[in-house]
């Protein structure tokens, strides 16, 4: 045999799977780029172009994806896992329970030890990083960075406690409200739901041993109501989602939001169960906003506690939280003079006038609303007086196209299988007289019993409504994902002399026009009624003039109103 056949000579098989694998190994094991020189710093870089989240659904074109740089970066293990507490004591912390490398490079500056047992060694800087950070606040809405979680109580590490809210404007027990003697008293907070220390007692106490949660928790303190889609969607996600969206004033009339989606929401008073409504529409509503969150439970909170002090203290650190707090609420200026809890998130910070569409689009995205109907908001914002819960400032922001060609829509909520209904009569009669209005001026009519549609249905057809009118009840909640046009209203009928809030706080907060009917009389802000539930409020014999009510959607449609 020559020694030319003992030779190698490879084929393009081979010298393929060789650059194969030099390119997979270059991917897999290039080191990424540290995204920031301090890991407790959340100081943000330069506003990045605003974009819709990955989190969002979808829509065509590039322009929908997150420019590079922009979005939110999976963390590798060791990011997600490292610690994040202060510097060692100098002497206080054994030798075998030291973390390597917070030690290095750290300067005596001449911080007392508490105990007086000599000076803390670190740096201004990483004291400085550990603070926690006030970012927005009103009543039962508290915004916040590097929120810690320590034996059941949650930390605010800083050294000026003055700069910060009361206690009972942030927090309660969180027991329910009643009519009981004693219970505002006991909804009181006692002190230890939140607890101030200086960054200098937080390093001796918890030293490195701090476990960072990464991104934003929800944090829910409300003690009732909470399993009601109303009270659900149209007060907590709301206000949570507005008080958050402070943080980005430039939200777009199309959703485009530099937001991170939360990353959990933690229920403090519900276990799996007790948040959910009987029509699922709360974890409908949730899942389809926020794909990706997690839910915490009581059963968390108390996990916490017994995880964190021990013989060897820690905490974990929210690197940003929302603390809701329905009793805290009405201890504020817009919350009492409103019954609505989420009438003081409207007041934290300052926010787009779009604040709401980011939600509003993604949940009606889910349930395959076409993005033409989602762009029925741009006809304009604001057709309405700001909430009269104060004079707010809002931007008049104008029309940014022209009104559609559609046919507007019509869509009557009836309840006449429910507790709460108008009698046979009126009910009949307001019908006829839909019907003729709609022959008139050629508007498309629906008139449903939700019960009897799917929940994807139910929100599809709120998107594209353009006059939604029901008695009083859960179903006027889709209001909450109709488009604010200058011819969007909600018509309520009530029971002679009755009213409430809960509708017409929540329609003129998103922008559009709310009329209250009181069979043959209406009314809307800022000449509203007291609130009133007279016997047979809730009751099955609500009179309503059809035919009065079919004018005001006339007179709404056509411009006069």
């Amino acid at each position: 045999m020559s020694s030319t056949n003992l030779g190698f000579r490879p084929t393009r098989r081979d010298i393929l799977l060789v650059l194969l694998t030099l390119s997979t190994s270059y991917l897999l094991f290039t080191p990424r780029p540290d995204p920031s020189a301090s890991p407790l710093s959340l100081t943000a870089p330069a506003k990045p172009k605003t974009y819709i989240p990955d989190w969002l659904w979808p829509t065509s074109g590039p322009s929908t994806s997150c420019p590079t740089g922009t979005g939110v970066r999976e963390e590798t293990f060791d990011e997600s896992i490292r610690t994040y507490g202060s510097t060692h004591f100098s002497g206080r912390i054994p030798a075998e329970d030291r973390i390597e490398g917070f030690d290095q490079g750290n300067e005596d500056f001449g911080i007392a030890h508490p105990s007086g047992e000599g000076n803390v060694k670190g740096t201004e800087g990483e004291l400085r990083d550990i603070k926690t950070e006030l970012l927005g606040h009103q009543a039962g809405w508290t915004l916040a960075d590097r929120l810690y979680v320590f034996n059941g109580s949650f930390y605010v590490v800083t050294d000026r406690q003055e700069e910060w809210p009361d206690l009972i404007h942030m927090t309660s027990t969180g027991l329910p409200a009643d009519n009981e003697p004693g219970n505002a008293e006991a909804r009181k907070p006692k002190g230890r739901e939140i607890i101030f220390i200086t960054p200098t007692e937080a390093a001796e106490l918890w030293g490195p041993r701090v476990l960072r949660m990464g991104g934003m928790t929800w944090l829910f303190n409300d003690g009732q109501f909470i399993d009601h889609y109303y009270h659900f969607s149209a007060e907590l996600l709301l206000g949570a989602w507005r008080a958050y969206a402070s943080l980005d004033k430039n939200i777009t009339p199309k959703g485009e939001t530099t937001l991170p989606p939360p990353r959990r929401a933690w229920f403090l008073h519900q276990n799996a169960d007790q948040w959910r409504d009987k029509p699922r529409f709360n974890p409908t509503v949730l899942f389809s906003a926020f794909p990706s969150i997690a839910l915490l439970y009581p059963q968390d909170w108390d996990d916490l506690a017994q995880i964190t002090n021990n013989s060897h203290p820690r905490a974990y650190m929210l690197e940003r939280a929302l603390l809701a707090d329905r009793s805290a609420a009405f201890y504020g200026d817009y919350t009492a003079p409103t019954s609505r809890t989420v009438a003081s998130a409207l007041w934290v910070g300052e926010a787009s006038v779009w604040w709401w569409e980011p939600i509003r689009r993604q949940i009606l995205r889910v349930a395959g609303v076409p993005e033409a109907v989602l762009d029925r908001n741009m006809e304009g914002w604001g057709a309405i007086d700001p909430p009269e819960a104060g004079d707010m400032d809002i931007d008049r922001t104008g029309g940014l196209k022209k009104v559609g060609g559609y046919k507007p829509v019509v869509t009557y909520i009836s309840r006449q299988s429910s507790r709460r209904r108008l009698n046979k009569e009126s009910h009949e009669g307001l019908v006829l007289a839909l019907e003729a209005s709609r022959d008139k001026l050629g508007f498309e009519l629906h008139v449903i019993e939700a019960e009897k549609l799917s929940r994807e249905e139910q929100l599809a057809l709120a998107g594209k409504t353009t006059i939604m009118l029901g008695v009083h009840g859960n179903g006027l909640t889709h209001l909450l994902w109709m488009p604010a046009t200058p011819r969007s209203a909600v018509i309520e009928m009530y029971f002679r002399g009755g009213f409430a809030r809960d509708y017409q706080w929540t329609a003129h907060a998103l922008g559009m026009r709310h009329f209250g009917v009181n069979h043959d009389v209406s009314f809307t802000a800022p000449e509203l009624p007291e609130v009133f539930y007279p016997e047979g409020f809730h009751g099955t014999e609500i009179t309503v003039d059809g035919n009065y009510v079919a004018g005001l959607i006339e007179d709404r449609l056509e411009g006069r109103i």
